[in-house]
């Protein structure tokens, strides 16, 4: 989360970016890698520290602001089987009084799912909110003066998606349910980024793009850039059409391949087109684009093109080949390679043959004979499988097709090249960029693609509604559209972006769109108020911190794991050395069986009284 903070003494703005330290060396390593692990302790934080303050400098070309900006951690764990990194403890009550005035929560609900134990330093349990509630810390909405949570990540869909098993669609609405709680608790005012994501609350949510690009995505061309596409377009190893992103099944690449299909009935060929990322699915979609024939493989690092007779000839040939890719051309392959894998498989066979007419000669054979003679020809098979020396059979069971694209009789001109610096890509002869996802809810790419000055070709759908108002957006509603969008992209220039367009992308603008999405006026507070709205969002926040006393020990340990190792004073930014041992606990001065029967009531007359 960010802090904007002003103090009280001054009228001067202080800016502290609150984020997790990654307690366990194990853990880390899982988040960041090898190379960039961090030591123990305060020296680690130093250098994570250093790191980001040198990328706001040279990355992001906020030299002075790297240096005025005040960073704060705050200690955390990483689950893996989630996929995130959680707080072990209140981040809120690790913020002195005085620096607490306005808060910008990223991912609200993450950072406050679980009510978690407190830094008794800076917590508030002196104040008597109303009856409802007695002496208590209420967290952030107590704290803080105002508190703006932006949402960016639908956490009940990836739970139906990617969920165990059986458990999916309970899981998503359990995780919408407490989202919805936490973040009427929490937060203010709430921003989506778009529509995609679900209802939290309706008389205080609104959605709004408030992200910008980095300045390198719209910083003018210098010569050596101009020379540099020039030469690229030139030499024509570069297609015209791109893709970056995670290599996922989810991002849409079966949609695409169908549109590569598409546009091959319209104009006779598939487009080219170089895809950069990496991910798990990364391998059976380069097979879905390519095919499994290992006789293409070999060509399949850039776009060919037909050139004359020559190349029409072998078009030909590829084609002939590519006949033969059959199942039943494929079961012939198996049984080739089971007689090349054994030379005395044949012999065996044929000795099995000619000692099964001898015995028919000898002897008449009845229905329990046939049962016998047919046991035995089991038996014998296995044991001729068992002869089959394992070294020699050489069948690539990689070879086999897993999707049906893979059955595919022409290859796609597709490069996966790796993973590459988006605005690497701004003066190269990349100009479309293609993303068919819809699984985000505001690309980023796309807003980098169009602030570039490329073509950006993406669905009709609630995440990309933003970029409808760019002339460079051509979006689709069918796969037709899509063609349509294509042939026009291939075949003309984007149009330069306008200043006025341009300045739409940056960090100032999504700042200012910020500032007017975050704010209530006077009339709408007011109704607020006098809805009981307000009050009962903060009865809901002492309800959720309430739930906190009553989870202990092995349960909250099971959850985020042990507590931080370190003394939280070396947490806080301004080190007082006269602080002492904070303690990180609950408010325990009531007996756990009265703060128990404390929250169950508090339950049952809040849903009553509403």
């Amino acid at each position: 989360g960010m802090e904007d903070q002003r103090t009280r003494s001054t009228p001067e703005a202080r800016v502290t970016l609150v984020i997790p330290w990654v307690e366990k060396e194990e853990e880390r390593r899982e988040v960041y890698g090898s190379k960039g692990n961090f030591p123990d302790g305060k020296a680690g934080r130093q250098e994570q520290e250093k790191l980001v303050r040198d990328w706001a400098a040279n990355m992001a070309g906020m030299e002075d602001e790297s240096k005025a900006l005040r960073i704060q951690f705050y200690p955390s764990t990483y689950q893996k089987k989630l996929g995130s990194i959680l707080p072990t403890v209140d981040i809120c009550s690790l913020i002195s009084f005085d620096q607490a005035d306005i808060a910008i929560l990223e991912e609200p609900e993450h950072l406050t799912w679980l009510a978690l134990p407190r830094y008794q330093k800076y917590s508030t349990n002196k104040t008597k909110n109303d009856d409802f509630m007695p002496t208590s810390d209420i967290g952030w909405i107590q704290k803080f003066k105002y508190v703006v949570g932006i949402v960016h990540t639908n956490y009940p869909a990836y739970a139906k998606s990617y969920g165990v098993r059986g458990s999916r669609t309970l899981a998503s609405k359990t995780i919408l349910g407490l989202s919805v709680l936490v973040c009427r608790s929490y937060c203010s005012k709430i921003i989506k980024l778009s529509a995609t994501l679900p209802v939290l609350a309706k008389y205080k949510e609104c959605t709004c793009n408030v992200h910008g690009v980095r300045s390198d995505f719209l910083r003018s061309p210098s010569k050596e850039d101009e020379e540099k596409e020039k030469k690229d377009e030139s030499n024509g190893d570069v297609s015209r059409a791109y893709f970056i992103g995670k290599i996922l099944w989810a991002k849409g690449f079966d949609y695409l391949l169908h549109c590569q299909e598409k546009y091959y009935e319209e104009n006779g060929e598939y487009f080219p087109i170089d895809i950069y990322g990496g991910g798990p699915d990364e391998d059976k979609i380069k097979r879905a684009f390519h095919g499994v024939r290992p006789k293409n493989q070999e060509n399949l690092t850039e776009p060919q093109e037909d050139t004359g007779t020559e190349s029409k000839e072998q078009e030909s040939s590829d084609d002939d080949d590519s006949d033969e890719e059959t199942p039943e051309s494929f079961r012939s392959k198996l049984c080739e390679s089971i007689l090349q894998s054994s030379p005395n498989l044949m012999e065996a066979i044929k000795e099995e043959v000619e000692e099964e007419e001898d015995s028919d000669q000898k002897s008449v054979i009845d229905a329990k004979d046939e049962k016998t003679s047919t046991i035995q020809t089991l038996r014998n098979s296995i044991k001729m499988i068992k002869t089959v020396p394992k070294e020699k059979f050489q069948f690539d069971l990689s070879s086999i097709p897993k999707t049906r694209f893979e059955w595919r009789k022409k290859s796609i001109p597709a490069r996966f090249v790796g993973p590459k610096d988006h605005a690497a890509l701004k003066f190269t002869p990349h100009k479309v960029f293609v993303n068919p996802s819809i699984t985000e809810v505001l690309c980023t790419t796309s807003a980098e693609a169009l602030a570039m000055g490329k073509f950006v070709i993406l669905p009709v759908h609630p995440s990309n509604e933003f970029f409808y108002q760019f002339p460079n957006c051509l979006a689709y509603k069918d796969m037709n559209e899509f063609v349509s969008h294509m042939n026009y992209a291939m075949k003309n220039d984007p149009q330069p972006l306008s200043p006025e367009l341009s300045y739409t992308f940056t960090w100032e603008a999504a700042m200012e769109r910020l500032v007017e999405s975050a704010v209530f006026t006077e009339s709408e507070y007011a109704e607020l108020q006098a809805s009981g709205k307000i009050t009962r969002d903060k009865r809901k926040a002492w309800i959720h911190q309430e739930s906190g006393r009553v989870m202990k020990g092995e349960v909250l340990k099971g959850l985020i794991g042990d507590p931080p190792k370190e003394n939280l004073r070396e947490y806080e930014i301004d080190d007082d050395p006269n602080s002492g041992n904070e303690l990180l606990t609950f408010d325990n001065r009531n007996p756990k069986i009265l703060a128990f029967l404390s929250f169950c009531i508090a339950i049952i007359s809040y849903f009553i009284q509403r």
